[in-house]
């Protein structure tokens, strides 16, 4: 009885891990983005964003002699849009031009 019990918690468990890790979206206007959302696609559907914050991050790597050089540059933008005065602003965070997270933000 108690070993259907538990094996009975973990298929539920099991069965709802997958909601836990839903993307979140945002609307513009008439559409909805997620992130699974290409930047070109949100640019169309929710336009040029209120703000926009660029940073550049080297990537680094380290070399046989134990040395550490450069190998590219990580470009992290953030987009913030904001509907109106009465809904959260979203900030969408794209790294080397792919979307990676689109969240609330205060």
């Amino acid at each position: 009885m108690r070993q259907t019990a538990l094996i009975t918690s973990l298929l539920l468990l099991i069965s709802l891990w997958p909601f836990g890790a839903l993307a979140e979206s945002m609307r513009c206007g008439k559409w909805v983005v997620s992130e699974t959302a290409s930047t070109a696609e949100i640019l169309e559907k929710c336009g040029e964003p209120q703000q926009k914050d660029v940073s550049k991050e080297d990537v680094v790597s380290k070399n046989t002699a134990g040395y550490f050089n450069k190998v590219g540059v990580k470009v992290t933008e953030r987009w913030r849009y904001q509907a109106s005065n009465r809904v959260l602003p979203m900030l969408v965070t794209i790294v080397d031009g792919k979307v990676v997270s689109i969240e609330r933000t205060e």
